[in-house]
């Protein structure tokens, strides 16, 4: 039998990359279609890192941009631990599963609710279906990241989906 070596930081760094990656991607590509290329980091930048409740959208604010890529990339970090964890967990605990579902939900409606919650400068530019587009790629790709290279994860799920 094969034996799987997993390195927690190396999978946790690479996931939460990869969600950054998407989410960022994905504004990029609206932003870019909307004509406002950067728009939504320079807008969350502002908002959230310099505290300004009319931000500028455009052209983008560079100082903002570059605070707010930084504190996506630290935040999708940190979700990438929580995720692979619960994947390393998953694979010899059946209720963890259970958790990552919970974890999903959670995730699709965190940071949609911190940004209309606490960021009133936010308001009008980021819509509901846009975020929740956003967070749903980003936790199909890290999950399928996980999912691709955790295989007593996959053979748990056959068994049973939701655990026991």
């Amino acid at each position: 039998m094969l034996k799987h070596h997993h390195s927690f930081g190396r999978e946790s760094i690479t996931a939460g990359l990869i969600g950054a990656s998407v989410v960022a991607l994905w504004f990029l590509i609206l932003d870019a279609v909307n004509g406002q290329p950067l728009s939504t980091p320079s807008i969350l930048g502002q908002v959230i890192i310099f505290g300004q409740q009319a931000p500028v959208a455009y052209p983008p604010v560079w100082p903002a941009v570059a605070a707010y890529t930084a504190l996506h990339i630290a935040g999708f970090l940190l979700v990438g631990a929580v995720l692979t964890k619960l994947f390393f967990l998953a694979d010899r605990h059946n209720i963890a599963r259970f958790a990552l579902l919970v974890f999903f939900l959670a995730f699709e409606l965190f940071f949609y609710g911190v940004i209309t919650a606490f960021f009133h400068g936010t308001q009008g530019y980021f819509p509901f279906w846009a975020v929740l587009v956003a967070n749903t790629l980003a936790a199909g790709a890290m999950g399928y990241y996980l999912f691709r290279i955790h295989p007593a994860f996959r053979r748990g799920l056959a068994r049973e989906p939701l655990g026991s």
